[in-house]
Parts: C-alpha cells; sequence; structure tokens
C-alpha cells in the first residue's frame, strides 16, 4: 500500500477534499450577520450559544481558510470569487481588532489573560491575510491593533512551547512587511537566533521538555513564513531537519504515532512540509505518505475538533492548497521503506522499521511507551502501569519525565534495546466547578498574564514523585517486542498494580481527543508477577502477534 502510494503522483485532491468538506462546519463558527456586533466572530459559544463571556481569539485564525477559498486560484469550492467571503474576511479582521486588551495582547481561555498563543497566532493570521492581498496598508483600526500585538509580542518569548515561539516570530518578521509597522530590528534578530539555537540536532524543537512530531509541524509552517519574510537561508534548512525528524517517525501504515509525542498530539500539518517539498526530496515523499488519503474518515484531519478547526489545523491544510500540484513524485525512500533502527537518544525515542511488515516504537522519556504498527495501522501497545493511590490519584509511568535514567542501543537487523529507569509520578484529575472558575477569575483580575506560568506549573509541569521506583527493559527482536518492567517498594505498595489504558495522563490542550489506539484491546486488569519479593514485582509481557 504504502509503496503503491510512493510511486504514484501526489493525489492533491485528498486535501482539498478535506477542507472542503469541513468548510459548512467552520463557516458555521462564525457570525456571518454584517449587523450583529459580533460579526467576523469564530467564537460560536461565544455569539450564538453565549455560554462564554469572551471571545477567544485564537480561533479568529479561521479567516485564514476563508482568505485561501475565495482566491481565484483556489480549488472550485462555494467560496472562490465569491463577494460575501471577502467580507467575512474583513469582518473578521475588525472584530479580531476589537478584542485586543489595551496592552496589545489578547484572551484565549479567561478574561485578562494576555495569553502569548492568542496573541502569536492571531496577530499572524491577519498578516497572513493581508500578504495574500499583497500587503495593502489596513484600515486604521486593524494596523494599529497590528502594531500594538507586534510591540507586545517583541517584549515577550515563549521558551517552553517552540511552537508559540515559532508563530511569535513568523508573525513579527511579516509585520516588518507593513510599512507603517515599526519594530526593533536588533531584538527581533537576537530573538530569532535563539530560536534556532534551540533546535536539537535530531531536528525538533523543545515542546515541553520533549520532542513532539504534531507541534514540530505547527513550527515547520512558520519556518517557511520566516524564511519568505526574510529570504534567510537558515529558516529554510530548519524546516529541512525538521522534516526529516518526521521521516523517521513515519510508520508502515503511512501515520505518526501520537504516544511518543511529548504533548501527545495525533496530527500533522501540511503545510510547512508541502512547501518544502519543492526542493527537498524526503520532506515530498513525507507529504504523500501522510496526506494520500486525507479525505478518508480514519485520517488524523477528520477527528480535529471544533475549536482546532479555526485554530492552524485548516488554516495549515487551505494554505497548502496552492502549492500542493507542484509536489513532485515521491523518489526519496522514507526509513520506513528502507528498514532499520533509529535511536534518537535526545528525543528519547527508539524507532525500529521492518520494510512492508512492522514499525515498533519505544518512547524512553515516557517511561518506555511501546507501540506496534502493521501496515494497516497501530496493531497493539503497552503504555505502562498506573497504581491508584488514596484521594481519587493514581501513580504512572507514563509521564514525560527528563530525570528518567534512559538507555538506547540500535540493533540494525537484530537485537536492540532500552532501559528506562525513574520513580512513578503522581496524577490527580481535576474538575471544572463554578468555585474554581470564580477563583480564576479573580486571580485574573489581580495577577493578569502572572498568572499563566503558575498554571502551567499546576497542570503540566508540577511533577509529584511517588516513592515507588520502577524500571523498564524492552528488547526488539525483528518486530517482536519483549517488555520487562521491575518495581522496587514495600509489597503493599504494589499490590494493586495494573497496565494503562492510555498513553499519556499530561495535560495538553490539544490532545484528548480520539485516536485508532484507543481501540486496542485492553490489557488484563490485573496480572500475576514473574517474580516478587518483599521489596520487588517483576513482570513480564510479549507482543508477538502477526502483524500482516
Amino acid at each position: 500500500m504504502m509503496a503503491d502510494t510512493m510511486r504514484s503522483s501526489f493525489p492533491f485532491q485528498s486535501i482539498q477534499t478535506r477542507v472542503i468538506h469541513v468548510l459548512p462546519r467552520l463557516l458555521g463558527q462564525l457570525d456571518r450577520d454584517a449587523d450583529s456586533p459580533t460579526f467576523g466572530c469564530f467564537d460560536r459559544d461565544y455569539w450564538h450559544y453565549k455560554i462564554r463571556d469572551f471571545a477567544s481569539a485564537i480561533l479568529q485564525q479561521g479567516m485564514v481558510v476563508i482568505e485561501c477559498l475565495r482566491r481565484p486560484e483556489a480549488p472550485d469550492n462555494p467560496l472562490r470569487g465569491h463577494p460575501q467571503a471577502i467580507r467575512w474576511v474583513d469582518g473578521a479582521l475588525r472584530f479580531w481588532a476589537g478584542q485586543q486588551l489595551g496592552d496589545g495582547s489578547f484572551n484565549e481561555y479567561y478574561p485578562g489573560e494576555h495569553g502569548f498563543p492568542p496573541t502569536a497566532f492571531s496577530l499572524r493570521a491577519a498578516l497572513l491575510v493581508l500578504r495574500s492581498r499583497g500587503l495593502p496598508e489596513p484600515e486604521p483600526r486593524v494596523a494599529a491593533a497590528i502594531q500594538k500585538a507586534a510591540q507586545w509580542l517583541i517584549r515577550h518569548a515563549e521558551t517552553e512551547a517552540l511552537n508559540q515561539e515559532a508563530a511569535a516570530l513568523a508573525a513579527l518578521a511579516l509585520a516588518r512587511g507593513l510599512p507603517s509597522i515599526r519594530l526593533d530590528a536588533d531584538r527581533l534578530t537576537a530573538r530569532l537566533d535563539r530560536f534556532l539555537a534551540r533546535q536539537s540536532a535530531e531536528g525538533w524543537f523543545p515542546e515541553y521538555g520533549g520532542a513532539d512530531a504534531g507541534y514540530l509541524s505547527v513550527t515547520l509552517d512558520c519556518l517557511w513564513d520566516l524564511f519568505e519574510a526574510t529570504g534567510e537561508p537558515r529558516f529554510r534548512d530548519a524546516l529541512d531537519r525538521g522534516a526529516a525528524y518526521i521521516a523517521a517517525l513515519v510508520a508502515v501504515s503511512g501515520e505518526t504515532p501520537a504516544a511518543v509525542n511529548s504533548r501527545n498530539t495525533d496530527y500533522i500539518l501540511p503545510y510547512g512540509l508541502v512547501r518544502a517539498a519543492g526542493h527537498n526530496s524526503l520532506a515530498a515523499a513525507v507529504v504523500h505518505a501522510l496526506f494520500h488519503r486525507a479525505d478518508k474518515a480514519a485520517h488524523p484531519l477528520a477527528r480535529t475538533d471544533d475549536r482546532y478547526l479555526c485554530h492552524y489545523v485548516y488554516a495549515s491544510c487551505a494554505r497548502s492548497l496552492a502549492h500542493l500540484g507542484a509536489v513532485p513524485p515521491a523518489t526519496a525512500p522514507l526509513p520506513c521503506q528502507t528498514g532499520g533502527d533509529y535511536a534518537l537518544p535526545e528525543a528519547g525515542v527508539l524507532v525500529r522499521h521492518v520494510p512492508g511488515r512492522a514499525s515498533v516504537y519505544v518512547a524512553a522519556r515516557k517511561g518506555g511507551v511501546v507501540c506496534r504498527y502493521g501496515p494497516d495501522g497501530i496493531r497493539d501497545a503497552d503504555y505502562g502501569w498506573r497504581l491508584p493511590r488514596p484521594g481519587g490519584r493514581v501513580a504512572v509511568t507514563h509521564w514525560q519525565d527528563p530525570g528518567y535514567r534512559i538507555q538506547l542501543a540500535a540493533g540494525g537487523d537484530g537485537a536492540a534495546a532500552v532501559s528506562v529507569e525513574g520513580a512513578m509520578t503522581i496524577h490527580r484529575w481535576r474538575v471544572s466547578s463554578p468555585l474554581h472558575h470564580t477563583v480564576l477569575r479573580l486571580a485574573a483580575f489581580v495577577l493578569g498574564q502572572r498568572l499563566i506560568p503558575w498554571l502551567k506549573q499546576a497542570l503540566i509541569f508540577r511533577r509529584i514523585a511517588a516513592g515507588i521506583r520502577f524500571r523498564r527493559d524492552v528488547r526488539l527482536d525483528g518486530d517482536v517486542v519483549a517488555i520487562r518492567d521491575t518495581f522496587t517498594a514495600p509489597r503493599p505498595e504494589t499490590a494493586n498494580l495494573v497496565r494503562a489504558a492510555d498513553h499519556s495522563l499530561r495535560h495538553v490542550a490539544s490532545a484528548g481527543g480520539f485516536i485508532p489506539d484507543d481501540l486496542i484491546p485492553p490489557a488484563p486488569a490485573a496480572e500475576q508477577p514473574e517474580a516478587a519479593g518483599d521489596d520487588t514485582r517483576v513482570f513480564a509481557r510479549r507482543m508477538d502477534a502477526p502483524l500482516g
């Protein structure tokens, strides 16, 4: 299946079909009534359902989809050449400008947030619309909003989620193309230098302490924007390195695994890869492999929820449409076609590809999560262990933890091995309530943008170690996986260990949607250890079911 796809020309209609199919859904998120005070708003929860008392600015990226589809060069669709479409986009620009806070920033999750992502991504979207029109001078209120947002972004930087920093830098580089916009060029250059220096030698940019292919693809979109805005080859080169990392992860089934990603994303955006495909044969091969079935119900793009529909996912797809015809045939083989082991020690990932038969992944920095793919998709996985704790909490082995001691040994055609040692991590579910939201609003009023780092620490970065040590040893022999888990703690502490039903409990906005992994038959709720002592318990498991 994969080989046939690679030999054929790119069936770009698949992405076109997907974008046009979701267009009515996207337009339903937009207030299209020109007499409405919320005309141009993409937050349906705000303008229609009225269950939110502010508009999330990050959703204004939906304007990019409409702008792309209304253009004369767009594929046949209901918006091409339609006069209403440009009025909707203009309304979206004006609404965006009207939602700006006094300091130039915007809200995403709560009033008074002063958020970095909504400011970066919404400004970039506004500038992409203007760029598609030849960067004309916008009307005064939009121009003023662009200037204020750019000034805010030049004073603030994101260091934990580099896709957000990439969006901000792309927005700033695009803003420099407007004659009326004034920016500190030296400060921007220094930011760009620091950003590029954060790229791993393996091609990825850090996302909450690790590698995440989904968010990396967001960064690749922005890298092409930076390349076009500046003409500097270093941004194209960084994109190429990122494409190589994604290429190493493509499975024999033509997809990438969510379980190995630091932020659990299950999508790949096409635009940066599509633009790189013109000069990079490996990027072209990735585009062929990942998007030739974009129109099918099982494709990750079909699982996009309403938020990410208006966020960057379909903006990337719509921007790709004008360039898909230039994607050359796939001539470079992907790693899953040539086979072998790919050890990525900085990411903490070991990949084994057996051409035509299997792709096996071990995510050591997530406690040794293992997933095994056949030609038709994921077939089995092992997400480590959970242990119920008092107070409705659980201890887990699959936390993204840079403190794990890991070893990766690639074996080529022979055996390969991964070992992980560390402590289980305590997780507690948080349930929203009116009281919580009241406190959040008061805190936002008092603290403003200082609240965001605290929330990230509480919801994402905070790690509470359980007093239970574990070691996971994974051995690959062909496409067969042998797993051995050793727990060290007083015996009563580990008596209730159960195999985890999910690959991560870490909170991430773009995760948590349905993925095919959810249909894997669950492991036994409990099982007897292979060996047990006063303070140790050992479990063994093999993945050896046929994959073809």
